[in-house]
């Protein structure tokens, strides 16, 4: 199951299959009716949810926690039971974490005995039921990216989100014991520290990797070790581990945490179950969920090794179900194991978390790299939740984007009537799509490009940015050469970088060369703008923010 907010833009594209839809129950006296009020309250209310047996159209409100449902339609050709729908609709006001649902329905004598067979009660706007929650936490593998999983953490306590399981593989494991003592202090103290040092052994572990030579020297450090030593010795972070953890704490826990590992030498999976009373012991398999083999040694545990649970299950949101769990959320740090594909029920709620930026390498420790993945996590979540808005960087929810966008398509209409011409295509949004890797929805467009334009100009994503601050920083970013980076880069990062700033035609170097001919408007200008149109578009767009005027008013 698969649910978005409608926009207009939406609703248009749409029309001819929603002009079919019908009411699913009785919220209005006719079907027409029902759908004049979706399109009514679309961009307040309309949400579309898209299920293995077709396609919903929900329209609700949230109050003091309770999702409170006016309209529900579904599509001619859709395939449902009453049941269905309720479940489906339940399992998608818990993955917003309502309190409770409330159905605005007539008192009629058959949805009264249907609603009340569901755990329902009359009240008077309709039917209500309180909603249990039955949560797990399920962390995924992916080394030096498992800060991220840590601001994740410190964003669901914020919102007041609890669970009673995580499962966990390799650092998502080693996360998980760390959340189970419920101290944050410990958990943002041990990363914002971390390095290569104290979590492998090997000569160049201590070094930084600043640039990409150091980058690649530490790699093939770690890499000759590992073929030397049949795996570098996991010795310096079974000591860090066994610093931090505190038996009083496990012994405090209400939660349950489940590890996963991969038996050798027939490399079948194998899950335990975290004891709090056996620390020893949930070192070894909390170790051998992490053990990278070769990168890492396996660990031997009463005479069988173990190693890497993602060479079986990176994501193990099939133990959380098992368990009994009804909402997983899900925590994918881009890690480099094997995610099972498996067919999860539609009515278990699912809320997927994970950036859309790369994280560094996966086997370098890097303390300012941690901090900015767990800041990362910590936005990213409130995001999900509806506390900021954007996809690639954070704004404040009552940000607004559209007005000097609309102003810049008139600009561009007289400016550059081409250009203006060029964007409204299909080919400009196929070239959007791509380049945003999101939706793009012709209502946000005027935070969607001033994102793209962040984003070919390395603005970092890990600070809230309002619209003013963000054209800000695509102003200085413009009057400055690239800097390199202070951080632990990949190596895909570094060459990134080296081509942006070396490459004549990087996007970025492409960009400034839009934004600094914008008073000039050859033939053969036209010509290149048309051919590199998204980010012509993104440059002028830039261009106007920073020097246009509107109605009287700079942007700065």
């Amino acid at each position: 199951m698969k649910a978005k907010k409608v926009t207009t833009v939406d609703f248009v594209l749409q029309r001819k299959a929603f002009q079919e839809s019908q009411l699913t129950f009785s919220f209005f006296d006719s079907h027409s009716a029902g759908r004049a009020y979706f399109g009514q309250h679309i961009e307040e209310q309309g949400w579309q949810i898209n299920t293995r047996q077709g396609r919903l159209y929900l329209s609700y409100r949230l109050e003091e926690n309770q999702m409170i449902i006016y309209d529900l339609l579904h599509e001619a050709d859709t395939q449902f039971s009453w049941q269905k729908y309720t479940g489906v609709v339940e399992s998608f006001a818990r993955s917003r974490f309502a309190a409770s649902v409330c159905w605005r329905l007539p008192d009629h004598p058959l949805l009264s005995e249907f609603f009340t067979q569901q755990g329902y009660q009359k009240v008077a706007a309709g039917f209500q039921k309180t909603l249990v929650y039955n949560t797990a936490l399920v962390l995924g593998g992916g080394g030096a990216h498992g800060a991220y999983q840590i601001g994740v953490w410190q964003a669901l306590q914020e919102r007041g989100i609890n669970f009673k399981w995580i499962t966990g593989t390799s650092v998502g494991a080693l996360n998980g014991a760390l959340i189970l003592m419920n101290d944050v202090e410990a958990a943002v103290d041990l990363w914002a520290n971390i390095s290569s040092a104290k979590v492998l052994q090997y000569p160049l572990a201590e070094a930084k990797a600043q640039t990409l030579r150091e980058m690649m020297d530490q790699t093939h450090s770690l890499v000759t070790t590992a073929l030397r030593t049949n795996g570098a010795s996991t010795a310096p972070l079974a000591a860090l581990l066994a610093s931090v953890f505190d038996p009083e704490k496990f012994a405090q826990t209400t939660r349950q945490l489940l590890i996963c590992t991969t038996r050798l030498p027939d490399f079948k999976e194998t899950i335990y179950t975290f004891d709090p009373a056996d620390t020893a012991e949930n070192l070894q398999w909390l170790l051998a969920s992490a053990s990278f083999y070769p990168a890492m040694q396996a660990q031997q545990i009463n005479g069988t090794y173990y190693i890497d649970g993602g060479y079986r299950n990176n994501l193990p949101i099939d133990v959380a179900i098992a368990q009994g769990a009804t909402e997983c959320i899900t925590v994918d740090v881009q890690g480099p194991g094997v995610n099972k594909k498996i067919n999860v029920s539609e009515n278990i709620a699912q809320i997927s978390l994970g950036s859309p930026w790369t994280m560094g390498s996966f086997l370098i420790f890097d303390a300012q790299r941690s901090l900015d993945n767990m800041t990362l996590g910590y936005l990213e979540t409130l995001k999900t939740f509806g506390k900021y808005q954007g996809y690639w960087y954070t704004f404040e929810k009552d940000a607004q984007f559209q007005r000097p966008w609309r102003q810049c398509l008139r600009w561009l209409k007289q400016e550059h009537a081409y250009l203006y011409e060029e964007i409204k295509k299909t080919d400009f949004l196929k070239k959007l799509r791509k380049f945003y890797q999101g939706d793009i929805p012709v209502a946000e467009w005027g935070r969607i490009l001033l994102e793209c334009s962040a984003k070919t100009l390395h603005l970092p994503p890990t600070v809230i940015y309002e619209p003013v601050t963000m054209t800000q920083g695509i102003a200085k970013k413009i009057a400055q050469e690239a800097n390199g980076g202070s951080e632990a880069w990949s190596i895909s990062e570094w060459l990134t970088f080296y081509k942006d700033r070396f490459y004549l035609l990087s996007e970025q170097n492409r960009f400034l060369f839009f934004y600094r001919t914008q008073a000039l408007s050859t033939p053969a200008l036209q010509q290149i703008r048309r051919r590199y149109l998204l980010l012509a578009t993104l440059a002028a767009y830039s261009y106007y923010l920073l020097k246009g005027d509107r109605d009287g008013e700079i942007f700065l």
